[in-house]
This record gives structure tokens, sequence and C-alpha cells, in this order.
């Protein structure tokens, strides 16, 4: 997810979304039921679904799952800006219906991902408006998404933006990607290199952070999952310069691993399912093995994405790929796309 990832609860991203174990595992919705409540036939293929409804260029959004009371996956994305700085509202996308509502609004964009737990979703960081240094944002919001209400939780100990997010034993992991050139002057309107891979677990039932081992490589804009217990960082940037690492974090021992490398490097989305690392870099979709340390090529998406979520429909899980724009004034949103695994 970007966040990632990089959007389960885990964007990311570049935004994440968040990463929990095997996805974001859940997530209302005016659409076409029959449209939405037939998956795609074949599998390795993606299906076009209804497009986050228009409202001008949209950038920088991002996203995590939940069920609704039926017991249906939602997704709900948050934020994004028009490219000046205005911060948009909420869409809660029903996978079963294939349709699409608008909740609160909050004036974030480029969140460290999204992670869910228990009734909430949370996120943090992100930039409050065109990014400048000032801009940047340490703030953690719960979003309880039955109630449609954003609760201020404890500050993230940094000022940060575009990292991802994962959920583990009901605690929060985030590596923020980008950082406050307020607080690290060493870079204009980005922290220094270093901090960029500042790494903290939040606990909701205290609502605290823990400073944790950094990451051994740089992951802005990267995507994320947690699988088997264990937090899968994949690609972004190192400053504006494209990375292909592969970092997991174990935290029963606080210590981080280098593995495979992802086939391209650059800005990634992705989260977990049946136990493998999907990513998207583009539109190029590949596949990590945690057993055999190998990737593999899948299907390719037809648009770039903002965040890619694992949602279930009719029993069985999927991947929903969220946000985006094109055209000519990147004004006319992507279509939401359906992944058979």
């Amino acid at each position: 997810m970007r966040a990632t990832t990089g959007l389960s609860v885990c964007v990311s991203a570049a935004l994440l979304a968040c990463a929990s174990e095997d996805g974001p595992t859940q997530p209302e919705a005016g659409g076409n039921p029959a449209a939405a409540s037939s998956a795609a036939a074949a599998s390795n293929t993606w299906t076009a679904k209804a497009p986050r409804p228009p409202m001008g260029p949209v950038f920088e959004t991002f996203a995590g799952v939940a069920p609704n009371s039926a017991g249906q996956s939602i997704v709900y994305v948050f934020g994004g800006t028009d490219g000046e700085g205005t911060g948009l509202g909420t869409g809660a996308y029903n996978v079963a219906t294939n349709s699409w509502t608008w909740r609160s609004s909050i004036s974030i964009f480029a969140a460290n991902g999204v992670g869910t737990i228990g009734n909430k979703l949370y996120f943090s960081g992100g930039y409050n408006e065109v990014e400048t240094p000032s801009s940047f944002s340490n703030r953690l919001w719960a979003y309880n998404y039955a109630q449609d209400r954003f609760i201020l939780k404890a500050s993230l100990p940094i000022f940060g933006a575009e990292g991802v997010t994962g959920v583990i034993d009901d605690e929060l992991y985030v590596l923020p990607g980008a950082c406050s050139g307020d607080r690290y002057p060493d870079l204009p309107g980005y922290c220094a290199v270093e901090p960029t891979r500042r790494f903290y677990r939040y606990d909701p039932a205290t609502n605290t952070w823990v400073t944790l081992r950094r990451a051994p490589h740089y992951h802005r804009q990267g995507a994320a999952a947690v699988i088997g217990g264990k937090f899968y960082v994949a690609g972004g940037f190192h400053d504006f310069q494209p990375v292909a690492d592969l970092d997991v974090y174990d935290p029963a021992t606080n210590t981080w691993r280098t593995l495979a490398p992802i086939p391209s490097a650059g800005r990634a989305i992705g989260t977990a399912l049946k136990g493998k690392f999907h990513v998207l870099v583009g539109t190029n979709h590949y596949v990590y093995n945690p057993a055999t340390n190998t990737w593999q090529t899948r299907a390719a998406a037809q648009w770039p994405h903002d965040a890619v979520v694992r949602v279930t429909l009719d029993g069985l899980p999927y991947l929903l790929a969220v946000g985006g724009t094109h055209g000519p004034s990147l004004d006319i949103p992507n279509d939401s796309e359906l992944y058979t695994p």
C-alpha cells in the first residue's frame, strides 16, 4: 500500500494505504449493484469499476478499508488536493454495490498510509497545503467510520508525509517518507536524508508512540504490507531518485533485513493478498513470495493509482486499486480497478 501504499489498511504511497495482516481486510454506497457483484471471471485480471466522482484535478489521496454493518467491504478514500493545496473530501466506495457516497472532509493529502484497528481508520502526517516546509503535519487522526467522525490522537514524533503504515497486533507501524525542512534544514522543503528512515509504533490503547530501529533504506512514496506478523516495505524514492529496495521489519527482534529488490524502481503502492505482497509501480504489477524471496510479474493495471487495498466480495478476496486522474487537465478520475488473483 502506498500508502502504501502507497489506497488496507494500509496505502501507500506513494500514498500508501496501510498494510494489515494479509492486506486491509474489509472495508458504503449509488452505482450498479449488478456490475459489482459479479467479480472478474478469469484469474489474474483487472476489471474497471466506478471511479471516484468527478471533482476536478485530484492528487495524493490515501485509502483504507473497513466493513459496514452488513459485512461489506467499504473503501474510504481520504483527502487529496486539487494541485493548488486545497484539500478535498472523503469518498466511501462499496465494493458490493460498485457505488460511492461522500463523507466528512479533512484537509490532508499524501499522508503516511492508513491502518485499520478496531472500528477506526488511523492515518498520520501528510501535507496541510502545497508542499512547503511549513505545510507538513505530525497529526495522527482516527476516523470512526460508523460515526463519520475524525478524532485527533497523540502526534507523530516527526512532521512527515508520503510514508507507509502497517498494523501488527492492533498497533500502528509508521515509516514516514518526506520530513519537514523546518526541523531538518539541510534539504529545503524536505528533511535531511537520514531522518526519512525513522520508524515508529503507535499503541491506541495508551495513545503513545515508541521510536523503533531505523529502516535500512529510504522509501518515500513506497509500498507496504504485513505478512506473517512482519512489516514489508518496497520501492519509493531516496530523495528524488527511484529505489527498488525491499526491506522487512520483525517486531519480535526490532530488526530489519533487506530482501530481493522489486523488478521496477519508483513510486509504489501495495498490500498483502493470500500471504503474498502485491505491488503496483505505475501500472506494472509484481507479486513477492516471502517463502521463496522471489518476485513474479502479474497482469498490469490500466491506470496508475494512489492506493490499493484488499477487499472481500462474495466471500472471496480481491484487490481494489483507487485514485489517480487523467485527461488534459488531469481532471478525469481514473476508474477504480478490481483485481482477481
